[in-house]
């Protein structure tokens, strides 16, 4: 399901990263840089709210906004209920959305919140945010209990990204988006969630460009969300393979594979605020495309469904932009 907008910019943004072990290339980019887990909270799980807390007060600030002022709260974590998200959203006086596709969560709110706003003379702010320590506990092993890591496995990255859209003009456009469909293919293993997810990132990018009538040179660059140095590769035989298409030589970058600059990082980065900030922090800095496809990925397991020994559901959102 592809939809286009007339009117609908990214105005601004306000990062935080809340670590910056093995460089992450944003590092000198971001506009808060804290190297801190717990920033003075009692858990990881308060810590990770406060980061939103921080982004959205930030972004408001940077904009010279009033929470007031303000017509929409989209955000989203990997915590359970969005518990992060939730707590964050208590401290602004903002109608909220919460709303999850795990590591895809950033393209969701950016095409709900373009759907909602269109020509209306209205604006949202999207946030997002993801915890290392959080995830890893909550999806796999608490990193203290020293499991060892598969060479597939990815690290969450940790802090959080706000985002304002709103119908003010900017040099940021959002031109069309497409909703992803859940796809399965039997995977199970939760070490491995860019195996995952590689089949949605494939399908998804393939409908937008049928709806649309484009080739994927239409676009400066592919963005992807997570999937890591070996999701993409399965991405990219996944689409040769099922649409007779090979898309293995076109400008295609997985924030994932990216996001760290050290090889005991294994398969790379992931999270929700993977592709966001890469996007901001990193791609826009170039100076150099200017229409970039979005497509975040996230993979739809959690601690119940790999107990149950499940099928790792795979999600993936396309968002166009159009940058002057």
């Amino acid at each position: 399901m592809t939809n286009y907008y007339d009117n609908v910019y990214i105005n601004n943004k306000y990062s935080l990263l809340a670590s910056t072990k093995y460089n992450p290339i944003v590092k000198n980019t971001v506009d808060n840089c804290i190297n801190d887990y717990y920033i003075k909270e009692k858990t990881i799980e308060l810590a990770e709210a406060k980061y939103q807390e921080i982004t959205i007060d930030g972004l408001l600030k940077k904009s010279k906004i009033k929470s007031k002022n303000i017509n929409l709260l989209i955000s989203s974590d990997l915590q359970n209920q969005n518990l992060a998200s939730t707590l964050s959203a208590t401290k602004f006086s903002i109608p909220y959305l919460g709303i999850y596709s795990a590591c895809a969560s950033f393209t969701e709110g950016l095409l709900i919140g373009s759907e909602l706003i269109n020509n209306k003379n209205k604006n949202a702010i999207i946030t997002v945010s993801s915890h290392n320590l959080v995830s890893e506990k909550q999806f796999r092993f608490p990193v203290e209990y020293g499991a060892i890591r598969k060479m597939v496995n990815t690290s969450t990255s940790t802090g959080s990204i706000s985002v304002l859209i709103s119908n003010t003009e900017s040099n940021i456009k959002v031109e069309s988006s497409t909703i992803g469909k859940v796809i399965t293919m039997g995977h199970t293993d939760a070490n491995d969630m860019g195996s995952a997810m590689a089949p949605s990132c494939a399908e998804t990018l393939y409908n937008h460009l049928k709806d649309t009538n484009r080739t994927i040179d239409y676009y400066d660059l592919v963005l992807t969300g997570d999937l890591g140095i070996y999701g993409l590769k399965i991405m990219k035989e996944y689409y040769k393979k099922k649409f007779k298409i090979d898309i293995s030589n076109k400008n295609i970058i997985d924030s994932g594979s990216i996001y760290y600059t050290d090889d005991n990082i294994y398969a790379g980065a992931s999270g929700p605020l993977c592709l966001p900030i890469i996007f901001f922090d990193y791609i826009l800095k170039q100076n150099k495309y200017k229409k970039i496809l979005l497509i975040a990925t996230g993979s739809l397991h959690s601690v119940l469904s790999s107990n149950l020994k499940l099928e790792m559901p795979g999600i993936s959102h396309a968002v166009s932009v159009e940058v002057k």
